[in-house]
Formats: C-alpha cells, sequence, structure tokens
C-alpha cells in the first residue's frame, strides 16, 4: 500500500511539471492535422531528429539526438530511428532501455518489443482512452489518457510487476515531450526528457544496433567456486550473422583481503577475446566491450569471492547500422 501510494503521488507530481511545459515550447511548427479535437498521427521526414536527455541509474544523465534515418522500413510501414552517440546505441543493445530506438509504425508510432509493434500511443489520442500495449519485457501495460491540454496529451500505464510509466507526446513537436518509467520496487529505472530542440536535416552520424540476447547473469560471491556456463552462436533470428557481440559488466568486489573476481570469454576455437580480473574493493559500473562474432559455441568462465562480491554479465549478438547525413 505504501507504494502504491508513493507510485500515485508521483503522478501527480509529474504532472504538476509537464502542466507548466507548454509554455515553454510554444512557437514550433506543426506536421499534424489538427482539424479536430483528437491529437492524430504525426508524418516524419528522413533527417527530422529530437534532442533528448535520457537518465538511468547505470548510466545517469546523456543527452543526445534521435534522428529519423529511414522512412520504408519493414516494407515500407515504418520509420528507423537512429541515435546520434554511438555508446548509447550499444547501451540500448544490451539494457533495451529506450524503446524509442529502431522501427516506429507510421500509423501510430508503435514501437517494436520483440519483433512486434506495440502501441505506446493509440491515435487519435483523446481524454479517457484505453488501451494495452507489451514494453521492457513486461507484457499488458494498461494505458489510459489522463489529459489533452494545449495540444499536449498525458498519458499514464501501469502493469503489477512493471510498475507505472507517466509520459506525454506534443503535438507542436510531433513526438514524445516526456517519459518516467519506476518499477514496481519504486525504483526510477527510465527517463527521457526532450530539451526543448529539434529540427530537420540532420548533418552528421547515426547509429542503431539490432540485437538479441544470449547471456545474462548475476555471479555471487562464494568460496572460490568457478562459475562455467555456455551459449550458442548461431546469428539473429531474421537477420542472420551477427557483426559484433556486445558485452555488459557490472562489478562490486569487497574489500577484504581474499576477495578477488575474474571474467573470461572463449569462443568454439578456443580464442578469449575479452579477460578481465578485479582486485578486493573494485567497482566497475556498466562498463561496455564491443568484440568480434564468430558462430558456434562460447563459453564464459567467472569467479567471484568475497561475501557481498557481485558481478553482472550481459551479452549480446548485434547487427549495427550506421547513417551518414
Amino acid at each position: 500500500m505504501f507504494k502504491a501510494v508513493n507510485r500515485k503521488r508521483h503522478v501527480v507530481a509529474i504532472l504538476l511539471v509537464m502542466l507548466l511545459l507548454p509554455g515553454c515550447f510554444g512557437g514550433l511548427n506543426s506536421s499534424i492535422d489538427n482539424s479536430s479535437n483528437d491529437i492524430t498521427t504525426p508524418k516524419w521526414e528522413i533527417g527530422d531528429w529530437w534532442m533528448y536527455t535520457f537518465t538511468t541509474p547505470e548510466f545517469g544523465d546523456v543527452t543526445t539526438r534521435l534522428v529519423v534515418t529511414e522512412d520504408d522500413a519493414s516494407e515500407n510501414t515504418s520509420y528507423m530511428l537512429g541515435i546520434t552517440n554511438q555508446l548509447e546505441a550499444h547501451r540500448h543493445a544490451l539494457l533495451n532501455f529506450n524503446p524509442f530506438l529502431g522501427r516506429i509504425t507510421h500509423t501510430n508510432l508503435s514501437v517494436y518489443e520483440r519483433g512486434i509493434p506495440q502501441p505506446v500511443f493509440s491515435f487519435p489520442l483523446e481524454e479517457g482512452k484505453t488501451w494495452s500495449f507489451d514494453l521492457f519485457g513486461f507484457i499488458g501495460w494498461n494505458a489510459q489518457v489522463l489529459m489533452v491540454n494545449n495540444d499536449i496529451v498525458y498519458i499514464s500505464a501501469n502493469h503489477d510487476d512493471g510498475g507505472s510509466i507517466e509520459y506525454s507526446f506534443d503535438s507542436s513537436i510531433g513526438f514524445i515531450l516526456n517519459l518516467v518509467w519506476i518499477d514496481s520496487t519504486d525504483l526510477t529505472k527510465l527517463e527521457m526528457m526532450w530539451s526543448g530542440q529539434k529540427g530537420n536535416n540532420y548533418e552528421g552520424d547515426a547509429f542503431f544496433v539490432r540485437a538479441w540476447d544470449l547471456s545474462d547473469e548475476i555471479y555471487e560471491g562464494n568460496d572460490g567456486e568457478v562459475y562455467d556456463s555456455t551459449f550458442l552462436n548461431d546469428g539473429h533470428p531474421s537477420d542472420g550473422d551477427f557483426d559484433h557481440l556486445y558485452i555488459y559488466l557490472d562489478v562490486e568486489i569487497t574489500s577484504g583481503a581474499s576477495s578477488h573476481g575474474t571474467f573470461t570469454i572463449k569462443d568454439h576455437t578456443g580464442n578469449s577475446p575479452k579477460v578481465e580480473t578485479w582486485n578486493a574493493g573494485t567497482s566497475e559500473k556498466g562498463s561496455i566491450s564491443v568484440i568480434p562474432s564468430q558462430s558456434g559455441e562460447y563459453s564464459l568462465t567467472v569467479t567471484c569471492t568475497g561475501d557481498d562480491s557481485k558481478i553482472h554479465v550481459i551479452v549480446v549478438g548485434g547487427l549495427e547500422r550506421t547513417w551518414e547525413f
């Protein structure tokens, strides 16, 4: 009950802040037909961009652009959105925290979850409208339009296990204004805030990694036992061999005299493209590595000693796209 009350108070606070935003963002061009009271789907062009600040527990604040890189994806049904920070593309491939990367449908700005479009928005948007979608690995978020004010739509989505997502769509910029995801433990997993900048005819590079999960394990301190595991790299189910493997390591080794940790990944030829050793008192938060991809079986070997030591390892395969404008 305490968590539920806290979350409701947080939603109210977010709405109060959001209501202050329209006056700050007036005067921007819109490509949306607002001939009725409903908010309809915007039309995007290649090179359109928006600047956002993303905040996560793993990486803190990062400000970067989302760019429309294609308008004929998925047999001419979807846009492609890339990101101008390559490291952020790699982070998303591993942690999947930015739903607005990759394919987004023309008709509803639906994002893709496991290859299936999910209606985070349900156009036309009108007060009181309800629908459901899957996101962040949780099936069946229940969404509702809470309010429409000055062409900004305020939406709340809830899930018993996933927590709550509070977000808004601004028709004057043709995209999301902000989003806050708070999980079921009241941890803020993602904040996404428009910086006030947008434009068209973007010049520069944009990136996206189409990823597939291969391994995700948390190893906790023990008396010296070696953890061994394997996974099979047989490429993306629909797009063939991976370009690279991406590795995420989050490490906490306690300061005890005998505490330490090691990590080795080895391909089927016996090559070890990444080996790590951590001494007592080491803290390594959210490091990311990129290694060549070889088809076949991989092995992971991890040691982790110290009562409260912990090593989190994620490995994904990815096909990386780069666009030059």
